[in-house]
């Protein structure tokens, strides 16, 4: 969990400025303020890096990743130089050197590549308004809540069969199958919480044997949708809340908590984890997380989760 508080402090002028940042425990032992940290770069193929990686690029399934542990005492400046070549991330806490305990995860284009609002909207002949929020929404250009509700609003008169039409057009981001088999033989806690509706979510959950779930509620009345949402709206608090409670119930520290969001709406849950990672995510929740994964392919996680220096 980096300081998401104010900009990195200035690199030091001269020719040798960045190793200087990045590097400055190694070689350097009277550097107090050095910490440990894992770097780790992931890509579709391999590229050239701005320092070096003892073992250099090994193959995975999804592409390629490389890891190495660094003494540094700025791993903002080190994750802002990897990310301009490549995906990947500088993990620091106990999360350098171990694995994560609990991963909680969005679902509407993270888990999933769909937006549900939208796929419901689309039987309601509401697409193209509602697809137009949503997209709005995602940026923080607004407010989750009320957009939401304004939303849902067009939902009014559906039937609620319409949620076994939508179901099967909830497609699972490439790999996120990989994935959390992964996770669930490594021992780790996987969950999902989501701006989206309990009556998509829910089954999904089940069907991939989640850990946890949860998601608002949309109101059924005689058989159709109300154009309401009933209960706590899941927001940017109420997803942070999630994460707490999850881990808490658990028995795992938020430090060995990671959260993965591609929205505005992620972003407390991103910034309580003990590592954040934005994936194929917007460019104001991409800046604020510790790791990202730009290219489409949810098990490229897995290095960044599971993996120790090195592997």
């Amino acid at each position: 969990m980096r300081d998401r508080l104010g900009p990195p402090a200035p690199l030091r002028e001269g020719p040798d400025r960045f190793l200087e940042a990045c590097f400055l425990g190694v070689g350097f032992p009277d550097n107090l303020d050095a910490m440990r940290a894992r770097l780790t770069a992931l890509n579709p193929a391999p590229v050239a890096l701005p320092f070096d990686i003892e073992a250099g690029w090994q193959p995975r399934p999804f592409g390629y990743a490389a890891s190495h542990l660094v003494d540094t005492d700025d791993p903002e400046q080190m994750r802002l130089s990897l990310v301009e070549v490549a995906s990947g991330g500088v993990v620091t806490g106990p999360l350098a050197t171990e694995p994560a305990r609990l991963v909680m995860m969005d679902v509407d284009s993270t888990l999933t590549t769909t937006e549900a609002i939208d796929l419901l909207a689309s039987h309601a002949g509401t697409g193209g308004l509602v697809a137009s929020i949503t997209e709005r929404a995602m940026r923080g250009e607004l407010d989750f809540e009320s957009s939401l509700r304004e939303r849902v609003a067009t939902l009014r008169g559906l039937p609620a069969g319409v949620f076994g039409d939508v179901l099967p057009c909830m497609t699972l981001s490439p790999g996120a199958r990989e994935l959390i088999a992964a996770l669930h033989e490594a021992g780790v806690r996987v969950g999902v919480t989501s701006g989206g509706f309990s009556a998509l979510v829910g089954p999904l959950a089940e069907e991939l044997c989640l850990d946890f779930f949860n998601a608002n509620h949309l109101e059924v009345r005689n058989g159709h949708l109300t154009g309401q949402v009933t209960g706590t709206v899941v927001d940017r608090a109420q997803k942070a809340r999630d994460l707490t409670q999850f881990a808490q119930d658990s028995g795992v520290p938020l430090e060995y908590a990671v959260a993965v969001g591609d929205g505005a709406n992620d972003l407390g849950m991103l910034a309580a984890a003990g590592l954040s990672v934005a994936y194929c995510a917007k460019p104001a929740t991409a800046t604020r997380a510790d790791a990202v994964i730009a290219f489409p392919r949810l098990d490229a996680l897995t290095d960044l989760v599971l993996a120790g220096p090195g592997s």
